[in-house]
């Protein structure tokens, strides 16, 4: 949605998990490569403010070793996608149905799972001044000068 939005409007944040087929992935590496760049370019072109996409973590049964949750196969890889973006809904419910409404209709035929939402806070839509950034006020006043 346009971060100029209607006030009635608050923004959330809602975590999804998304399962990416590849076909012809050479390997687990491209396959991921592949799935990130294909649901973020479908992201974009939504009307989400922003999106952040990591492969989701698993845990073996037996040992406990976590492993990303991507295999591939002849001719064909998965990856599951965990995809956080931020919308305007007028709740928190009204949120999730957003976000899968948003990202659902780029990604045809892709079982989207609303993992969890959370409301923004105002101070989590501001922009990070150069302080925040770990960069000094006098770093600032001298790259400035220059």
């Amino acid at each position: 949605m346009n971060p100029d939005a209607a006030s009635s409007k608050d923004w959330y944040q809602v975590r999804l998990t998304v399962p990416w087929v590849v076909p012809g992935a050479p390997g687990v590496q491209d396959a991921i490569n592949i799935g990130v760049a294909e649901v973020g370019k479908r992201a974009s072109a939504s009307n989400v403010r922003s999106c952040d996409i990591e492969v989701q973590d698993l845990a073996c049964p037996g040992c406990g070793y976590e492993m990303e949750a991507a295999l591939c196969t002849t001719g064909y890889g998965m990856v599951v996608l965990d995809v956080t973006v931020e919308v305007t809904a007028r709740s928190l419910e009204d949120s999730r149905a957003v976000a899968k409404r948003e990202l659902g209709s780029r990604m045809k035929d892709i079982p989207l799972t609303v993992i969890e939402a959370a409301p923004l806070e105002t101070g989590d839509t501001q922009d990070l001044g150069r302080a925040d950034l770990g960069a000094s006020s006098k770093q600032h006043r001298e790259s400035n000068r220059m």
